[in-house]
């Protein structure tokens, strides 16, 4: 029989390898769409601050890792919406993605892979009949701020 210090160095070993890996899994999946299009999120993040605002969302974040929804939509036809996008990132990669109601993903903003990102831009963007949603994708970010702003065309 082990004793209790033994079992305890074990659980120690196995929680420090899961924290350390625990992130991993936002760069692998950083690149596939089917994981980005996917319902659910996945993500884990500190400092983490969300407002709906007038038109839009902000989120503000000190460290993200992973894929979250930022803002969607369910839609009866077909519409034309102009998507304002304000994108800031001092370390790591990410993007913004907008997935249409069949899965499909296409990028509007991605960061520059070194050094620090800012972006601003303003995309049109054809919301299909469905659910449409816009995600921020990222690994190792850090001092993460996105705001979208959306107006009907």
């Amino acid at each position: 029989m082990k004793s209790t210090s033994q079992i305890l160095f074990l659980i120690l070993i196995v929680c420090l390898f899961i924290s350390g890996c625990s992130n991993g899994f936002a760069k692998r999946e950083y690149n596939s769409n089917g994981k980005i299009a996917k319902q659910e999120d996945h993500y884990a993040k500190k400092n983490s601050v969300y407002n709906p605002i007038v038109g839009g969302c902000q989120l503000t974040v000190g460290e993200f890792d992973g894929r979250e929804t930022l803002w969607s939509i369910m839609t009866e036809e077909e519409q034309e919406m102009e998507v304002s996008i304000h994108f800031v990132l001092s370390e790591g990669q990410a993007k913004i993605a907008y997935i249409d109601d069949d899965g499909n993903v296409i990028t509007l903003a991605e960061s520059a892979e070194e050094g620090k990102t800012e972006i601003d831009t303003t995309e049109s963007v054809w919301l299909k009949k469905g659910k449409n949603r816009f995600k921020v994708v990222g690994y190792g970010c850090k001092d993460l701020d996105v705001k979208l702003l959306f107006e009907e065309l």
